[in-house]
């Protein structure tokens, strides 16, 4: 039996994310599916200390929180959905704070059978104001282990308001039962977006566009001229193994010169705080 695991990364109860996810698991179950739900808010996910502690021999993030928890509970699920709103451009702070500890899956555990699908959901009042949230909340998912195969944006002004929008609803029955099912999830077509991320802002590097998200880059005459990211090239940072590879080349390293000079940068704190003390 298929486990559907979903994700509200809102704190209000039946507002507008929990209601989507709860819509879909119930299409699931009627499918067989299992299916467990989670409101990130109400789980304690403490910021990242910056220790890299969760790199060294234990290789485990000396923080204890729910974090270990939440982890558990995402690795035994054989699909996701995650479900943010967008504050101020971006997810909500929780998502962030969960996303600053991903250092902590490498060495884990990985499934080691075909890759896991998950369904995001960025769920704003003005579609004008969603800014950057839907990209980093499937950023989030690929880190967690799974392949985002649709990514939906909704817009939905009031607690609640989705279950008001009968196509909305269909939609999460039918990818629902998808998931349960484990048969393909078709996604809406966004050629002018990133392919990779779906983020839909980039930065101008003629003669490329590049996605300031997933280092994905693209053609920038076809993009002005058709209105398509094609992907030319670019670090796709993205996914369990691009984590894996981004901490070996670079912050293990980066740590190693770290210790070649840290009784120099210890010497040098010391006199700034010294001088700091003294004119207060």
């Amino acid at each position: 039996m298929k486990k559907l695991l979903g994700i509200s990364v809102s704190r209000r109860p039946w507002g507008n994310c929990e209601t989507s996810i709860k819509t879909m698991l119930l299409s699931a179950a009627g499918e067989g599916a299992g299916t467990d739900f989670i409101r990130l808010t109400d789980l304690r996910i403490e910021a990242c200390r910056g220790c890299f502690k969760c790199l060294t021999n234990d290789m485990v993030c000396p923080v204890e929180d729910d974090l270990y928890a939440l982890l558990e509970a995402v690795g035994s699920a054989d699909a996701l959905v995650l479900a943010g709103p967008v504050y101020f451009l971006m997810p909500p702070a929780a998502l962030v704070a969960l996303l600053d500890r991903m250092l902590t899956m490498k060495g884990r555990e990985r499934p080691v059978e075909k890759a896991r699908p998950a369904v995001t959901l960025a769920i704003m009042g003005n579609r004008n104001w969603r800014g950057v949230a839907r990209p980093v909340i499937n950023m989030t998912v690929s880190l967690l282990g799974f392949d985002v195969v649709e990514s939906i944006e909704l817009v939905a002004e009031g607690p609640g308001e989705v279950i008001m929008d009968d196509r909305v609803v269909g939609r999460l029955d039918e990818v629902g039962r998808l998931l349960a099912r484990g048969e393909p999830v078709s996604q809406a077509e966004r050629s002018a977006a990133c392919p990779i991320c779906a983020s839909d802002f980039f930065r101008i590097e003629p003669p490329n566009i590049v996605c300031p998200i997933c280092g994905s880059v693209g053609d920038l005459e076809v993009y002005t001229g058709e209105g398509r990211f094609t992907v030319t090239g670019g670090e796709s940072r993205w996914g369990l193994s691009w984590l894996d590879k981004h901490i070996e080349s670079w912050i293990e390293p980066s740590l190693a010169r770290y210790r070649d000079k840290r009784k120099q940068v210890l010497s040098r704190l010391r006199e700034l705080k010294s001088r700091f003390s003294a004119e207060q």
